[in-house]
C-alpha cells in the first residue's frame, strides 16, 4: 500500500475490529499496517471480506488471518511486493528466479537504486509492483518465471532447485543451465534437481532412477569430450 492508503486502511480495520468488539487504537492499527501494508490496498479490503463474510469466523481477527485471506483471494503463486523485493537480484553476481512483473518493476526502480537511494529505490518497485501485478490480474494475465543468473556460479544451484521445487521453471530448463556436463558435480546436481521435482510430486528416485541417471550421464560426457577432441 501507499501512504495514501493509510486513510482508508484505518478505517477498514477500525470497522472489522469494532465487528469483533475490539476498540482500535494507534499502536494497534500501526501493528496491521506493518504485517498488511506490502499488499494493495484492494487486496486488503477484498482479504477483510472474505474473512468477515466466512460463518466460521466469528470470535477474533488478528493479522495473520487476513493475509491468509488476501493469499487465498490469489492463488496464482505471485509474491508479495515486500518479498519480491528482496527475490530480485540487487547486483550482478546474484542469481535468482524472477518474475516478469518483477522486472517491470524494478525498471522504475533503477536510476535510484543506482543514485545510491536503496530506500527510494524500494519504494519505487514495491509501488510499480503493486500496480503491474493488480492490472495484470484484472486481466487474467497470470506472472510468467525464468531466471536472471548472475555471474558468480555460488547458488546458482539452490536457486534453480527451488524454482523447479516451487513449480516456476521446468526440469528440463533448470538443467539446461547448470555448468557443461564433464565432471562428477554435474551428475550430482542432476540427481538432486530430480530428487527436488520427485520430493514435490511425492515421488522417490529408486536405485535403478540413479544408476540410468548416472549411465546418461556418462553417455553425455563421453559425446562432448568426443566433439572437442
Amino acid at each position: 500500500m501507499l501512504e495514501a492508503d493509510k486513510k482508508e486502511f484505518a478505517a477498514l480495520i477500525s470497522a472489522t475490529l469494532k465487528t469483533y468488539r475490539v476498540e482500535p487504537d494507534a499502536d494497534v492499527l500501526r501493528l496491521w499496517w506493518g504485517v498488511l501494508s506490502r499488499y494493495s490496498i484492494e487486496q486488503v479490503r477484498n482479504g477483510l471480506n472474505r474473512f468477515v463474510s466466512n460463518k466460521e469466523n466469528k470470535y477474533s481477527v488478528v493479522p495473520a488471518h487476513i493475509v491468509e485471506a488476501i493469499e487465498q483471494n490469489n492463488p496464482d503463486g505471485r509474491l508479495g511486493a515486500d518479498e519480491a523485493w528482496a527475490t530480485y537480484p540487487h547486483n550482478e553476481a546474484d542469481s535468482a528466479v524472477i518474475t516478469d512483473e518483477m522486472a517491470e518493476a524494478m525498471q522504475v526502480a533503477y536510476p535510484l537504486l543506482n543514485e545510491g537511494d536503496k530506500i527510494g529505490a524500494r519504494m519505487s518497485f514495491k509501488e510499480a509492483y503493486n500496480r503491474i501485478t493488480e492490472q495484470n490480474k484484472n486481466n487474467n494475465i497470470l506472472p510468467k518465471w525464468f531466471p536472471s543468473l548472475g555471474h558468480s556460479k555460488d547458488g546458482r544451484q539452490k536457486v534453480l532447485e527451488q524454482a523447479v521445487r516451487l513449480g516456476r521453471i521446468t526440469q528440463d530448463h533448470a538443467l539446461s543451465l547448470l555448468p557443461a556436463p564433464n565432471n562428477e558435480d554435474f551428475t550430482n546436481a542432476v540427481l538432486k534437481i530430480k530428487s527436488t521435482l520427485a520430493i514435490a510430486n511425492n515421488e522417490k528416485l529408486t536405485d535403478e532412477d540413479r544408476a540410468k541417471a548416472k549411465e546418461n550421464m556418462a553417455k553425455l560426457r563421453a559425446s562432448v569430450f568426443k566433439e572437442n577432441e
